[in-house]
């Protein structure tokens, strides 16, 4: 059985979602509706992804097209 990471960094959140790390950011300061979680105090913080998160996120980003009937 394949364990998979469930918690990404930055860097490997955003090559999971297909933008930069500078994109993921900006999203977070202006507040994009993509979850992420901090770790740790004040002076020393981490940020992580949870991957149902992203996800989720991508999930989200569906288009879907209805053709006409002929």
């Amino acid at each position: 059985m394949e364990c998979v990471k469930r918690y990404l960094s930055p860097k490997e959140a955003s090559q999971y979602v297909g933008v930069t790390e500078s994109t993921l950011q900006k999203w977070r300061t202006i507040g994009i509706n993509l979850e992420f979680c901090k770790l740790g105090d004040a002076h020393s913080s981490r940020i992580v992804y949870d991957i149902h998160d992203l996800d989720k996120y991508i999930a989200s980003k569906k288009v879907k097209i209805f053709r006409g009937l002929r």
